[in-house]
């Protein structure tokens, strides 16, 4: 099977947010698109002290592969990305829920030795399923202390608060470039943002979120200052951002997933089942001994 390789040309055709030239040409990055007959995908190319990288666009979830790609189409894209001359890839493949034709079996199967696969998870849930009682009391007791949700136009409360929580978590990011990407998928018609206002008026929880195919809305940026109430004003923000996704005819909710176990079980208190997806990473033979010390996640 045949695959296309195309540098840094995007078209509104593409139907995933991650393919979009809304994100691709503001994220920072040169990259590639990959179409074989009835899939495609995206990896960035970048350099990263002095090694040549291929990697997830930055910011995104996965390289926006479909997980309904056939076997064969999987086979001749993991082929193609072998023999690319990156020093360096990681390369996200998409979470695979139950109905999912790629599979963690064919992963591992169909999967070159030369790569290294990192199992994680993101967290889903089905929007026909009431929330756990726990969180709509407290989406209520929200309601009490004068907590109000609404959907905004404009993100700037969105890269702040997203910002202040990885500074919060010591987690590098490029605030500037951040910021030319969230003015890009703000203008997404697959993209709005939700905000959650105390009873001052001062927002308190923010989110941006994306449909990343038909059925499924993902939590893709977002955070909280800090306070008595911010915690219930986080969950306030999720369930509207869940009603807005709802009413457009959105079946699943993906909360994108985290390392940090206490926001993993936040996540997991709504409901959300753990859902696993595939990190695939390859290095070059020299550098593997240095891994570790640029990249000790990848090691």
């Amino acid at each position: 099977m045949i695959v296309k390789a195309v540098d840094d040309t995007s078209t509104p055709e593409y139907p995933h947010p991650f393919l979009s030239p809304s994100w691709l040409n503001f994220c920072g990055a040169s990259y590639t698109i990959f179409e074989t007959e009835t899939s495609a995908s995206v990896l960035s190319r970048f350099s990263m002290r002095g090694v040549h990288v291929l990697a997830t666009p930055p910011w995104a979830l996965d390289c926006g592969l479909s997980c309904q790609i056939s076997t064969e189409e999987y086979v001749a894209l993991i082929s193609n990305w072998s023999a690319r001359p990156e020093t360096l890839k990681i390369i996200d493949l998409p979470p695979l829920p139950e109905n999912s034709s790629l599979t963690k079996a064919s992963i591992k199967v169909n999967t070159p030795r030369s790569f290294k696969i990192q199992w994680k998870h993101t967290r889903q849930i089905l929007l026909d399923t009431p929330l756990p009682s726990n969180r709509r009391k407290q989406v209520k007791r929200a309601e009490r202390e004068g907590i109000k949700c609404h959907l905004s136009s404009d993100w700037s409360n969105v890269l702040s608060l997203h910002n202040e929580s990885r500074i919060r978590k010591e987690i590098h990011s490029d605030s500037s470039q951040l910021s030319k990407l969230l003015s890009s998928v703000s203008k997404m018609q697959s993209s709005f943002a939700v905000e959650a206002v105390d009873a001052d008026g001062n927002c308190i929880a923010a989110g941006g979120f994306v449909y990343v195919n038909e059925v499924t809305c993902l939590y893709s940026f977002g955070g909280q200052s800090r306070s008595k109430i911010s915690g219930i004003a986080s969950v306030a923000m999720l369930s509207f951002a869940m009603e807005e996704a709802r009413s457009h005819g959105v079946t699943t909710f993906d909360f994108g997933g985290s390392a940090d176990p206490g926001v993993d079980r936040f996540y997991k208190e709504f409901g959300a089942a753990r859902v696993a997806r595939a990190r695939l990473i390859y290095a070059s033979w020299w550098l593997r001994p240095f891994l570790r010390f640029i990249r000790p996640d990848l090691a």
